[in-house]
């Protein structure tokens, strides 16, 4: 019997956006290809899993650019062809430079970061689009008691969903614009209430309540929790500068949640202003006031857009998404197959299904212990974060994470 392909996929962290790319691709193609998913976090731990895997494989998809450091190490003419997922560039690194120099291929999420790269490539590199997705099963519509996100009844409610921290990129989140556009509709709106959703937002949140502006914020929110967030809002707005998708616009609009926008990552090919959405060019604080406050003087327009949005995003479901990226594996395995098949590697790569499950916990136990060693999240809030991550995976599995940090299970002696 034919042995199908294999794949390394690397997401930065098993559990976010890009882990959950990662964990659609598995699904949509593992028919086809074997994959082998293993995080940042568990490479930099355990170094020589990559070492037993980078022979055994037909090809890598570094699904984020800081991935390809693992590989400067090795002897470039041995790798097999690598694929590198740019989502988005602040400021141009060393990590994006290595990666068009060592890359076989580039994928991207929006016709913009294509002709970007394509410029700075000079068409040497192919550049291949491929769109984020949304689970419109799991984002929909829910009813909430709105008491739960600290919301006094019969506000108009305009949130934002985001760690504080990442606006530390060189303030790609544009949080100085967020904070003067909810000012501003403070001032035209008297019943408005924001709510700051993700951690590192009380500094914000106490100067905005000096200021007399209803306000709350979520802490840590668990990912089970956000479409039921989304849905206690009566407009999603996003500021930012910088994006590659951005998923919270496709999450909010699954959800039926009116999304103000600057046109950032794919929010020009997604929104049609005052169809299903509304979006203003970045920095434009006057226009995404007025986008917000006319969806807060008509209700009916509000609810007609958040509908439209949602049938829109309901057609990009992961599955015909990720469809591109089957060209582009095909010819990496291609560029491979010509200078010979990969090594048969360790015993347990014949169940791909395994290590993913280990590695997910694995990185899960290695991204929430330093934080609370460090005090940086409470247990409690590590406890639940932990919970987050692993999501359904059993206690055997998180076992078998336990044993994968310590180097005691996929262990790397290779098959005979």
């Amino acid at each position: 019997m034919n042995q199908k392909p294999r794949i390394l996929l690397i997401p930065n962290v098993a559990w976010w956006i890009i882990g959950e790319m990662g964990k659609q691709i598995i699904t949509r193609f593992g028919y086809k290809y074997d994959f082998y998913f293993l995080p940042e976090s568990l490479l930099a731990r355990r170094p020589d899993l990559l070492r037993a895997l980078v022979p055994a494989v037909d090809a890598i998809h570094c699904l984020n650019e800081s991935s390809i450091e693992f590989f400067s190490d090795f002897d470039q003419k041995a790798l097999p062809p690598i694929a590198t997922w740019i989502h988005h560039v602040t400021v141009w690194s060393a990590d994006h430079q290595m990666a068009l120099e060592r890359s076989s291929a580039l994928t991207v999420c929006t016709r913009g970061w294509k002709e970007f790269l394509d410029e700075r490539t000079a068409g040497r590199i192919p550049v291949t689009i491929v769109p984020h997705g949304v689970d419109a099963e799991f984002f929909q519509r829910k009813k909430v008691d709105q008491k739960r996100f600290g919301i006094p009844p019969g506000r108009f409610v305009l949130g934002f969903i985001g760690n504080r921290g990442s606006n530390l990129d060189n303030g790609r989140k544009g949080l100085d614009v967020l904070l003067g556009v909810v000012r501003e509709v403070a001032a035209r709106v008297p019943r408005l209430h924001v709510v700051l959703g993700g951690p590192g937002w009380e500094s914000e949140l106490e100067n905005l309540r000096a200021s007399g502006i209803s306000c709350s914020a979520t802490g840590y929110i668990r990912n089970s929790d956000l479409p039921a967030l989304y849905s206690a809002l009566d407009v999603y707005l996003l500021t930012s500068r910088v994006e590659g998708g951005p998923c919270t616009v496709y999450e909010a609009m699954a959800c039926e949640t009116a999304v103000v926008s600057t046109r950032v990552g794919a929010v020009p090919e997604l929104i049609v202003d005052g169809v299903n959405g509304y979006s203003a060019s970045v920095d434009d604080r006057e226009a995404l006031v007025s986008a917000i406050v006319a969806l807060e003087q008509s209700p009916e327009k509000r609810i007609a857009i958040g509908k439209k949005g949602r049938e829109t995003v309901a057609r990009l479901a992961w599955a015909s998404a990720l469809n591109p990226l089957e060209g582009v594996y095909d010819e990496l395995i291609q560029i491979r197959r010509k200078t010979g098949s990969p090594l048969p590697g360790p015993t347990w790569m014949k169940d791909p299904q395994k290590l993913l499950r280990a590695s997910c916990a694995a990185d899960a136990l290695l991204n929430v212990i330093p934080r609370v060693r460090t005090r940086s999240i409470s247990p409690a809030r590590g406890f639940r974060l932990l919970l987050d991550m692993l999501n359904k995976q059993s206690i055997f599995d998180l076992a078998r994470g336990v044993a994968m940090v310590r180097g005691a299970s996929f262990k790397t002696t290779s098959s005979k």
